[in-house]
């Protein structure tokens, strides 16, 4: 293989439509769904593919190229296929499968896009010119999107800094955005050896991309940015990949970049750098971890399911966290903000070690082209794809790119020019055309995977489109139409919104305003086997059975919820309030005196002054014989503001209130 013909062969259909493909990605957008570019970005994928199949089947019937599968033997498309059978046989231990089939269909159609681009390379039916160009506007059009963001941020009345979350472009977050910035970064270098257009488009974009970084500050990010200049620089000056003129752009991009840094640090100095010293989000992410490697240890083997990490975390306490939303689970987490540590709680240690060999193959094959090619400019290449897998591999490490589908596409990218080059440079005694048979087995696989993605996605989306509807509703109180949606939303692919709620839970909190508690009771035990970790079912679950005079049941639930985070002070209430209605004012008093005098919940009062009541008249009778302290306490009870007045004070000096009451009054 030579450079010339690595990069002049002539343009043809693919290298058009994988252009067009990736120009338009950053602008496939919806917004009558909740995740606006998840779902949509996959279909895009999926008839993407679907066009470059039929183009494919096209060629090979018309002999323009050949089908010679037989790349798909070596270690790479092997590790891929591993992974889906772990993915697929981990999904035995699922509670929810709505979600493990998505995450199936998602995972099937990367590697379809891995396979086909792959083979597409190897036959030289695909530049890596056109991709280059490709993705350079892919970055242009990324950036001046969040750049128009921050323009207006930065006018508007908001703090610049302290709401620079705003800025995401099209992706989502600026976690996110700032990733698969960093992911275009080796094509945008390599199209600084393009033709004098292309390559000024090319520095500009990189010039966007460092200032925009620089701004949004993602720490895990920049730190894979120095690291992989790092490793870069050692890889090019180890293997001597370098020329005069690549010395003055080294030279010119390392003052640029000094120039730059230095610049904000003038202006903006500690201010504006220390949200890069900030340890808040870094302390959340080990309490995300720390709860993973608790799931991962009780199902180290097949893991939780494709995509149950969100079911299943939980279970194993919010109360560690210090945002109260968190602790009464208003918050939720769908990740752990680590894919390491995901696929390890959902496909268990072998699913682990798939994915890590992955990496490693992927970096080995470039490692050795790297040092099998004498041509400086190719040994550039792969240096800038092996320090960009490792930069990857660092971001994946803090944060969750393996969800989203054009960090997937672009690093999928990488690892078809790997496998592609090496199996054309190492493999060619392999080479031979596949039988037909076989061949239109992986052709019929492959559409397989194209439907089902489509099939999946577009439930999906409806699933999104009505929960968004229902939303709506429930927010003004309309029961009726939110049942209506909450029906229309839930079917076999979708049954968890984009926060981890069922669908079913919705439509019991409406039936349950509507006074239908039976069929409110059935929702929500719909809603506890799809998510048997969630509070607020557990808690809506033992109102339900309180309703019916089932205390039993109703204590059971509300334990539950309490097992899950102590500090969820409406199950606590309940839970006081099962006690009352039992008789049991020992354990009610013991068990509201518990909740936070600060609880905002409006039955708080209500149901603490019924009990406080209960409470006085059981010390009445206990001090019964002692005339003169039972006057003086009788005094407070009749008042209810007295006595709750009483209550706070020994609570907030930390005092039991029996006690209190003796201190104060029995003098």
């Amino acid at each position: 293989m030579s450079n010339q013909a690595m990069q002049n062969n002539k343009s043809n259909i693919f290298n058009i439509v994988y252009f067009v493909f990736f120009i338009f990605l950053p602008l496939i957008y919806s917004e009558q769904i909740i995740d606006p570019v998840l779902i949509p970005r996959q279909i895009y994928l999926s008839a993407f593919l679907f066009i470059i199949g039929f183009i494919v089947i096209i060629q090979i019937i018309n002999k323009k190229i050949t089908p010679d599968l037989s790349f798909l033997k070596i270690i790479l498309p092997l590790l891929f296929y591993a992974f889906i059978i772990i993915a697929v046989i981990s999904s035995i231990n699922a509670t929810a499968i709505s979600e493990s089939l998505y995450v199936i269909s998602k995972t099937t159609i990367e590697i379809s896009f891995f396979v086909i681009t792959t083979y597409l390379i190897i036959q030289k039916k695909l530049e890596l010119d056109a991709l280059i160009k490709a993705i350079v506007l892919f970055s242009i059009s990324s950036v001046l999107i969040a750049s128009y963001q921050s323009y207006s941020l930065f006018f508007s009345d908001k703090d610049f800094l302290k709401n620079m979350n705003l800025v995401s472009s099209t992706f989502a977050n600026k976690n996110l955005l700032s990733s698969i910035l960093f992911l275009t970064l080796p094509f945008i270098l390599n199209g600084f050896f393009l033709n004098r257009t292309w390559k000024t488009i090319a520095y500009f974009s990189f010039f966007l991309i460092i200032i925009l970084l620089l701004i949004i500050q993602t720490r895990t990010v920049l730190i894979a940015l120095f690291i992989s200049l790092l490793i870069y620089l050692v890889l090019i000056f180890k293997n001597r990949v370098y020329s005069a003129s690549y010395k003055k752009i080294i030279i010119a991009s390392s003052i640029t970049l000094i120039i730059v840094l230095g610049g904000f640090l003038y202006f903006k100095q500690e201010k504006y750098f220390s949200r890069l010293t900030d340890t808040n989000t870094a302390h959340v992410r080990t309490l995300l971890w720390e709860n993973s490697i608790a799931m991962a240890k009780e199902n180290i083997f097949l893991g939780v399911g494709s995509g149950n990490w969100q079911i299943q975390f939980p279970k194993y306490g919010m109360n560690k966290f210090d945002e109260p939303l968190i602790k009464t689970g208003l918050i939720t987490y769908q990740r752990p903000h680590n894919d390491f540590l995901w696929v390890l709680c959902e496909n268990g240690i072998i699913g682990l070690l798939i994915y890590l060999l992955i990496f490693t193959s992927t970096l080995f094959y470039l490692w050795r082209l790297m040092n099998f090619y004498p041509d400086w400019k190719i040994k550039k290449m792969y240096a800038l794809f092996f320090s960009a897998i490792i930069g990857y591999m660092i971001i994946a490490f803090a944060d969750f790119p393996m969800e989203r589908i054009e960090h997937q596409v672009i690093l999928f990218l990488i690892f078809s020019f790997a496998t592609a080059h090496y199996y054309n440079t190492f493999g060619n005694s392999k080479k031979e055309a596949t039988k037909f048979p076989l061949f239109s087995v992986y052709i019929i696989l492959f559409f397989t995977t194209v439907v089902f993605s489509f099939f999946v996605t577009f439930k999906r989306y409806s699933g999104e489109f009505h929960t968004r509807l229902m939303k709506n509703f429930h927010h003004k109180e309309n029961w009726p139409q939110m049942i209506k949606q909450a029906d229309k939303a839930e079917n076999s692919c979708y049954e968890l919104d984009p926060m981890s709620a069922p669908i079913e839970w919705y439509k019991g909190v409406a039936l349950f305003s509507l006074g239908n508690y039976d069929m409110a009771l059935s929702s929500f035990e719909k809603a506890n086997k799809i998510h048997p970790n969630n509070m607020h079912i557990l808690n809506n679950l033992g109102t339900c059975h309180e309703v019916n005079k089932e205390h039993e049941k109703a204590e059971d639930f509300y334990l539950k919820a309490l097992s899950i985070s102590l500090e969820f002070d409406e199950a606590r209430l309940n839970l006081a309030a099962v006690y009352f209605n039992n008789g049991n004012i020992k354990m009610a008093f013991n068990t509201i005196e518990n909740v936070s005098i600060d609880c905002p919940d409006a039955k708080y009062r209500v149901f603490l002054m019924a009990i406080l009541k209960s409470k006085m008249n059981d010390l009445l009778k206990s001090k019964s014989n002692d005339s003169t302290l039972v006057e003086k306490i009788k005094g407070i009870s009749d008042s209810d503001e007295k006595l709750l007045n009483l209550f706070f004070e020994s609570k907030r000096k930390n005092i039991k209130f029996v006690d209190y009451v003796f201190l104060i009054y029995n003098k």
